[in-house]
């Protein structure tokens, strides 16, 4: 899929010179980076349905703890 990805200079910038820091292309360096956003996201929000579920079921789990 192509897609074309508009950044502000100073963030291309950055972009730019992690990507050589690493040895990959920009375009290598961009999808790392959104691939480790997407899975943090993914597990932010996994735990902060696991603290609704203890919340939910306190007295619950309190009792299977005995």
């Amino acid at each position: 899929m192509n897609m074309h990805l508009r950044l502000p200079d100073d963030v291309h910038a950055r972009l730019k010179a992690a990507a050589e820091e690493d040895g990959n292309s920009t375009n290598a360096e961009a999808v790392i980076a959104i691939t480790d956003y997407l899975a943090r996201r993914q597990t932010a929000r996994v735990r902060e349905l696991a603290r609704e579920i203890a919340r939910e079921d306190a007295e619950l789990l309190a009792r299977l703890a005995e």
